[in-house]
């Protein structure tokens, strides 16, 4: 691996970072790119969750 992105990444501050700049970050560095669309599979269940008990379920169940 490059040293330099190595030390780019060491000298990250976390604490200036959101959960999700970190997780993208995180991919970048590893080189993940194939977890992008199962966790925005996973983010779209739990939209799904979330509005089927909602009083936008009716149209929500129409699509399927």
């Amino acid at each position: 691996m490059n040293e330099k992105q190595d030390k780019d990444f060491e000298n990250i501050n976390p604490e200036e970072l959101s959960l999700f700049q970190e997780f993208v970050q995180m991919l970048k560095h590893n080189k993940k790119y194939w977890m992008i669309p199962l966790v925005l599979m996973l983010l779209g269940f739990g939209v799904l969750l979330i509005l089927g008990s909602t009083g936008a379920a009716p149209f929500i169940y129409t699509l399927f």
